[in-house]
């Protein structure tokens, strides 16, 4: 079997990281590297097992996105998945994951069984705050089916749907680009949507925008006819109007520096090996307080 081979890339989320905490992101993407491997050092696989470490609402908004694209997918075929199914559904997920956590079924298999920020540093929220969490999970879903969307989608020919969250990559001046649209479909123009659980966020357009490049690299679209639609399904009223996206230049060049920036904490680029010294630790106490690598941080 070949290896993996270390190797800089970007994301939207890598590129977060990067920027919220230099120290995260070299345990991230640097010290847990290899700690699969039982042949590996004690501190990349302690490394190695808190990356997977994931937070009570990215789970909520994993589960929402993996029902929808249940829901889509079936669709795609010609079937259709009823409200009533997909709650079942989301219900079910919930509580197998949820089981994995507090069992620390992780211990056996990190990559396949859910392992809780909440359950792993022992602060799960009271039941009522908890309650209250797990049912946006179940007003998202209904919210989707309310929100005339999977109608508009069922008028659309099969051919017409290009992407259901799946994960791609793109070579942009030399480096990888990852990139996971949610959806997209072609109807006169390239729609890509993105599904949302939380409230809008200033820095979600950028987000959003990053996927023009994609589609003009993967679709050969002009980015004036690609459309941008955030859905934020945790509102009481679903909003899905198109944004303004950044221009192409300016998230190019964007990207062109935040490479830049990534590769000036290494010390040798060829190999991706970088300097932990180039890496500080984040000034900021609520991102300390809800960071998943806090115990080997210090």
């Amino acid at each position: 079997m070949a290896k993996f081979k270390s190797e800089l890339t970007w994301s939207v989320s890598r590129d977060r990281l990067f920027n919220e905490c230099r120290r995260a992101y070299y345990y991230n993407y640097y010290a847990s590297w290899g700690g699969w491997s039982k042949d590996s050092d004690k501190f990349a696989r302690k490394a190695y097992l808190v990356k997977n470490i994931r937070n009570i609402d990215a789970w909520i908004g994993d589960i929402v996105h993996q029902i929808i694209k249940w829901i889509l997918s079936t669709k795609l075929y010609g079937n259709d998945i009823s409200l009533e199914d997909a709650r079942k559904k989301a219900k079910q997920m919930l509580m197998r994951t949820w089981e994995q956590s507090r069992s620390q079924a992780w211990k056996k298999n990190i990559k396949n069984n859910l392992n809780l920020f909440e359950h792993y540093y022992n602060c799960v929220p009271e039941r009522e705050a908890l309650t209250q969490k797990l049912q946006k999970v179940v007003n998202s879903i209904k919210n989707f089916y309310n929100s005339g969307l999977i109608d508009f989608f069922s008028k659309l020919p099969r051919e017409n749907f290009l992407t259901i969250d799946e994960l791609d990559s793109f070579l942009f001046e030399g480096t990888k680009i990852y990139a996971v649209p949610d959806f997209a479909v072609l109807d006169g123009q390239y729609i890509v949507y993105d599904w949302k659980t939380g409230k809008p966020y200033d820095k979600d357009i950028f987000q959003l925008s990053c996927y023009t490049l994609y589609a003009e690299r993967k679709w050969k679209a002009d980015y004036v006819n690609v459309k941008l639609v955030p859905v934020y399904l945790g509102a009481e009223e679903v909003s899905f109007s198109p944004v303004q996206a950044v221009s192409s230049e300016e998230i190019k060049s964007y990207i062109i520096n935040s490479i830049n920036d990534m590769k000036s904490v290494l010390f040798d680029i060829e190999k991706n090996l970088a300097n932990i010294e180039l890496c500080p630790k984040t000034d900021n106490e609520w991102t300390c307080r809800r960071c998943k690598f806090q115990e080997i941080c210090g």
